[in-house]
């Protein structure tokens, strides 16, 4: 399917979509970034890697430095079309207001807390479409109000071996239900974190459940703006996954185009 993006105003230039990430450095972007950076590709768009260790350079070539904390300034908000918050490490639970019970002290990195909690509020008071994926699910949570469930068992694929799978139960009538077009679907699953009913921030709503662990949120959306959705797989590994995940992209993208009066059909190689 080849991507078709039609502009309704005079700006021809294709979507500028941010995606964070725990450093900036190619090879790390190589090990850690490619499958978001293919996704976003795959539509046309422009991937902008947002890092705190490294300058932000739009396609125009204009740069926005991380300060000392590693917050990218949030003006660059302002010339994206939207903000994708990808997988990682855990969220410090200090930003939730709890001790370290059960988050992996190794992989906390302060500066990328700072990093995409200051962005994930940004784009949430500028209705920018946005799209938080495992980690980013977790830290768009906390940008939020909400908290985390520091540690359970089960829902982690090993670093070594095959991807682990389960089904998620859509919850009827929900905007990401019109989305993926299913009532259940299989998801990857990396994660040792996540969020129940009583850690879900209070502007979000679940969107989709697991099975069989009911208790556990596996997506969630925000009603009160343009296109707000996390989830708690990976939906940027297409090539392992069916037709609802590429709805979901499909969707986001479509969200990102609608805010400069575009319309996306369909995707395709970069």
């Amino acid at each position: 399917m080849s991507t078709n993006l039609v502009s309704n105003g005079s700006n021809h230039r294709p979507l500028w979509i941010g995606i964070t990430s725990r450093r900036g450095d190619p090879a790390w972007l190589q090990r850690w970034a490619r499958n978001y950076l293919f996704m976003v590709a795959s539509y046309k768009a422009v991937p902008v890697v947002l890092a705190p260790d490294s300058p932000a350079i739009l396609p125009d070539g204009e740069r926005y430095t991380p300060d000392a904390q590693g917050r990218v300034p949030e003006a660059i908000l302002e010339r994206l079309d939207g903000l994708i918050l990808s997988g990682g490490g855990d969220v410090d639970p200090q930003r939730f207001g709890q001790p370290l019970a059960g988050a992996e002290a190794e992989s906390i990195d302060a500066q990328r807390d700072e990093l995409e909690i200051g962005l994930a509020q940004a784009a949430l008071d500028r209705d920018l479409p946005l799209f938080g994926i495992c980690r980013g699910c977790q830290v768009l949570n906390v940008a939020a109000g909400g908290g985390m469930i520091q540690h359970f068992d089960d829902h982690r694929s090993p670093a070594e071996g095959p991807t682990r799978f389960h089904p998620v139960q859509v919850t009827p009538g929900s905007r990401f239900a019109s989305i993926v077009q299913s009532a259940q679907f299989d998801v990857n699953t990396f994660h040792h974190q996540g969020l129940d009913q009583t850690s879900l921030a209070p502007i979000f709503q679940p969107a989709a459940v697991a099975q069989p662990d009911s208790w556990l949120v596996e997506a969630y959306e925000s009603p009160r703006h343009r296109w707000v959705v996390g989830v708690q797989w990976h939906p940027e590994r297409i090539f392992e996954l069916s037709d609802p995940h590429q709805l979901l992209w499909e969707g986001f993208i479509s969200a990102c185009a609608r805010g400069r009066g575009m319309v996306v059909i369909g995707h395709s190689n970069p």
